[in-house]
């Protein structure tokens, strides 16, 4: 991803490299809510806990694929 390339590079400021990380947070937390929200009392507690870890690794996915689309350069533009 460019994020990594800039990173090396040391071209980025730290701002530019903190946005995008803060919206992968809000969106990995967010997934994860939705989902308590729901499936807290219907499933059990170690089927709940694997389905957890599937949840975060779809909130990444849900975060990466926008990213590689152009939103880190929406993110570099703004500062």
């Amino acid at each position: 991803m460019d994020i990594l390339l800039g990173l090396l590079n040391g071209g980025l400021s730290v701002i530019i490299t903190i946005l995008p990380v803060l919206v992968l947070m809000v969106v990995l937390f967010g997934c994860i809510f939705i989902f308590s929200l729901i499936f807290v009392k219907l499933l059990p507690v170690k089927i709940y806990r694997f389905l957890l870890g599937c949840v975060a690794l779809v909130a990444f996915y849900i975060w990466a694929v926008p990213m590689n689309l152009g939103f880190h350069e929406f993110f570099s533009s703004i500062f």
